[in-house]
């Protein structure tokens, strides 16, 4: 059975752990950051809403990199356990989704402050398509993401990483876009 990680979180609370559901849906720790509207493609971010959709307190976590080949994750491995626990305290079983987003750093001795954070646009600038032949012949197509420096608040999760502090912003599903509802309404009323 193939299956999104979304799909995964949903097999596993429904289906294999019915008897003794969990009470937490831990989700990565992603290879790369879920920063701005990149979330939209996550899996990491997906099986953390699910969590949500499921009514349990959910976090989605990333570990950020500039260099694909040297990713830093003593970074996340030294910080997720505080991290979850200060989460924990805050949440208090609360039926929510944290995206937390590490920064590209490691300082053993020097914790990164945990920041909350709003969305913001991210890096994306654009998504290509990329047409590929895998070993047996077969074509399959792979996207490309263009990024680059985009004009994020302060408070964006992307400004915040930037500065070498540890991203947390808290997820829903209502995404209405308010000015084109107004809008709508209006002309349609």
């Amino acid at each position: 059975m193939l299956g999104t990680p979304g799909d995964c979180v949903v097999m596993a609370v429904r289906h294999l752990m019915q008897d003794a559901p969990p009470t937490l849906v831990l989700s990565g720790i992603n290879r790369g950051g879920n920063l701005g509207v990149e979330t939209m493609f996550s899996g990491t971010v997906g099986a953390a809403m699910t969590g949500l959709l499921l009514g349990l307190p959910s976090i989605a976590l990333s570990q950020t990199f500039s260099d694909r080949d040297n990713v830093r994750w003593d970074t996340a491995h030294e910080l997720a356990p505080g991290v979850i626990r200060s989460l924990l305290a805050i949440a208090h079983g609360a039926p929510t989704c944290l995206n937390v987003n590490f920064p590209d750093i490691y300082m053993p001795l020097w914790p990164a402050p945990l920041t909350p954070t709003r969305q913001g646009v991210g890096l994306v600038e654009g998504i290509d398509v990329l047409p590929q032949t895998d070993p047996r012949g077969l074509q399959y197509y792979w996207l490309r993401f263009q990024r680059g420096a985009r004009e994020n608040a302060a408070d964006s999760e992307t400004a915040v990483v930037a500065s070498g502090r540890v991203s947390v912003t808290p997820l829903h599903f209502e995404r209405t876009d308010e000015r084109m509802f107004a809008a709508l309404t209006a002309a349609l009323a």
